[in-house]
This record gives C-alpha cells, structure tokens and sequence, in this order.
C-alpha cells in the first residue's frame, strides 16, 4: 500500500511538473521580453543618455505618447514626444555642452526618483539678468512615472538660482 502511494504521489508531481513546462517558443519568447522590457530605473537612465547626447529620436521610444515632462524651475510642461522634443531643442540651444549626470536613483514599482548634477556652459537669461557662455552648474532631482517601459510623467526639482551664484561685492 505504501508503495502505491508513494508511486501515486510521484505520479502526480510529474504530471503537474509537465503541465506546467512551456515549449521551446514560449520560452524563447518569454526570454526574448525579458531582454527587451527595461526597469523603471533603466528607462530613466536612457532618458538622461539621450538629453546628453541630443538623440531626439530615443524620446520617441521612452516617452509615453501622452508622456509629460515638467520642468518647475523652467516653468515648462510638455505632453508628449513633439512637445518634450522641442524644450530639448530650446534647452540645447542655451546649452549645447549639457552634462547631466544621475548620482542617486531609487526605484519602486513604476516610480523613480533621482538625484542629478548638471554641467553646461550657458548663454541665455538667467535669473541675475543675460549671460554668455557662462559656465553654470547645480543640483537637483527628478520623480519619474514609468509604465510599460515608457515614461507617462517625469517632473525636474531644482533652484535654478543656484546654477548661477553671484561674485561676492566688489569682485567682477
């Protein structure tokens, strides 16, 4: 009787173990998926990669169609590719040498948050009046919404004030 059921239970392990495998295509592409789907956190280092290297194509891949990205200190707030792409070409315009680097990201579920430095000379106004290819840098962070390995909202947190210290009195 032992023996019986002994040779039943493994009866029914190996029955449910084949149940459950996948075919060679199942999991080619089930590999295949895992290849290509990116964490929150990589989607928003991609994003990043692509402002330093003013690649305007990748935003059509990161970017949710209906994606926003604000910018608090710039008073920016675009939706979607064409709109986030033409701030781009703005800011890129005022600072072709932009240097934005992550130095903390954390990521839970869909949400990434990061803390940032950015580097750039910069020609435009700033908030102590015009300047020309001045050299400015600072601090700051984003939060960022990733879903389907797109980002649907992506918000900038930073002092713009603060990129452009002022010469203590009486220095030029």
């Amino acid at each position: 009787m032992r023996t019986i059921m002994l040779l039943a239970a493994c009866l029914v392990l190996l029955a449910s173990a084949s149940a459950q495998q996948t075919s060679p295509t199942d999991a080619a592409q089930a590999g295949a998926a895992s290849r290509t789907a990116q964490s929150p956190s990589a989607v928003l280092r991609a994003y990043v990669t692509a402002w330093n290297r003013h690649d305007y194509a990748a935003f059509d891949r990161l970017l949710a169609s209906d994606g926003t990205h604000e910018d608090i200190a710039a008073g920016f707030k675009g939706q979607g590719p064409a709109q986030i792409k033409g701030f781009m070409r703005d800011m890129l315009k005022q600072q072709p040498d932009l240097n934005w680097q992550l130095t903390t990201v954390l990521e839970s579920g869909p949400i990434v948050a990061a803390e940032w430095s950015w580097t750039s000379t910069y020609t435009g106004d700033s908030p102590a009046g015009p300047v020309k290819a001045r050299r400015i840098s600072g601090r700051g962070a984003s939060v960022a919404v990733i879903e389907h390995g797109r980002i649907e909202r992506f918000t900038d947190y930073y002092d713009m004030g603060s990129y452009f210290p002022q010469a203590p009195s009486g220095h030029p």
